[in-house]
């Protein structure tokens, strides 16, 4: 799996299903998603400090207020993750997922595929047209120092034994 922060610069397929014939599939990155949730917070849904502190997640923002309990405005102590912004998009969903790399989306698309939902098997083939968005190497890859280094573990595991 790749990292988080390449998982918010590269783009790969968003999915949220809600019930029968409500759903959306989505070609995003990370930072698009974490705007999404944003958005959807100030279109009148639940809070995001709120859901995350219902999920007993430590909470991203913070009140401020004087001495004298005078309420200041609120302070930002970090960023929304993407973990928390498609958990957050996924709280009225019954599935909801950002797939990266593509092996990842294959088996995603397979577990749809065995469900008896006819949503769910709509939603794997739209997700079957978005796989040609992928890089053909956007698969996690040794460098090559690190295969040279494999090769020559190889070669001495071969010349102790």
């Amino acid at each position: 799996m790749t990292t988080q922060k390449e998982n918010l610069n590269n783009p790969g397929i968003f999915v949220r299903i809600f019930d029968d014939n409500d759903y959306e599939i989505r070609w995003l990155s990370g930072h698009e998603i974490i705007e999404i949730a944003n958005e959807e917070e100030l279109q009148g849904g639940e809070r995001i400090t709120a859901y995350l502190e219902r999920k007993h997640v430590d909470s991203y923002v913070r009140e401020m207020y004087s001495p004298w309990g005078e309420f200041e405005g609120v302070v930002v102590l970090r960023s929304l993750t993407l973990y928390e912004a498609v958990h957050y998009l996924g709280r009225d969903a019954r599935i909801c997922a950002f797939l990266r790399p593509k092996m990842q989306a294959l088996r995603f698309i397979e577990g749809l595929q065995k469900g008896k939902d006819c949503t769910e098997h709509q939603v794997a083939e739209e997700i079957k047209q978005h796989l040609s968005y992928f890089d053909d190497d956007s698969e996690p890859q040794i460098s090559k120092s690190g295969l040279y280094r494999v090769m020559e573990e190889q070669l001495l595991n071969i010349s102790i034994s």
